[in-house]
């Protein structure tokens, strides 16, 4: 299933529970009297329509993470670095790398013939996370592309730039003294 999808029906199930324990507390403690028709008119609008707009408003960064499209991404806001890599193993570099993504950010789109990876963050209530982008070039250096789903937020500006130290750490190797 999609991540644009499971948001959209973790927010819908988040609605929900708050609609029905609001209604409950309406029907049982002030009695309103509200037929099943009527109540899902209510929850479709406030509990559904909601978070369609959002998914739709976010939608083109949420796709794009998990699409085949390997080229880079040009959204607002992003950062991009170059880091030079070394691997321990000329002939599996991009597996290198690729468990390393692995093991740090949920890896959503892998394509090792044209050595990139897509990645994101993880989405909390207070924060939408980041989207990424790797690619390896033939000479070991790393293009990475990190760009927030929600532009405005300074919460994911700053996940950004720890993201981009991270990889920094994780990747960079300073080029051989002569």
């Amino acid at each position: 299933m999609k991540f644009t999808t499971k948001l959209l029906l973790f927010w819908v199930s988040v609605f929900l529970i708050f609609y029905l324990a609001v209604m409950v507390i309406l029907l049982v403690s002030f009695g309103v009297d509200a037929n099943l028709g009527q109540l899902m008119l209510v929850f479709s609008v406030t509990g559904v329509l909601p978070p369609m707009l959002i998914t739709a408003f976010f939608s083109k960064k949420l796709d794009y993470m998990e699409s085949e499209n390997i080229n880079p991404p040009t959204f607002r806001g992003q950062k991009k670095e170059v880091l030079a890599f070394k691997p321990r193993s000329e002939g599996y570099a991009f597996h290198e790398v690729w468990q390393i993504m692995d093991r740090n950010w949920i890896i959503s789109f892998s394509d090792t013939q044209n050595r990139v990876l897509k990645f994101r963050t993880d989405s909390r209530i207070m924060s939408w996370g980041i989207g990424g982008y790797v690619r390896l070039t033939d000479d070991n250096y790393l293009e990475v592309i990190v760009y927030p789903i929600f532009e405005s937020s300074k919460d994911e500006e700053l996940i950004m730039n720890q993201t981009l130290q991270m990889m920094k750490t994780l990747f960079d190797t300073p080029p051989a003294a002569n």
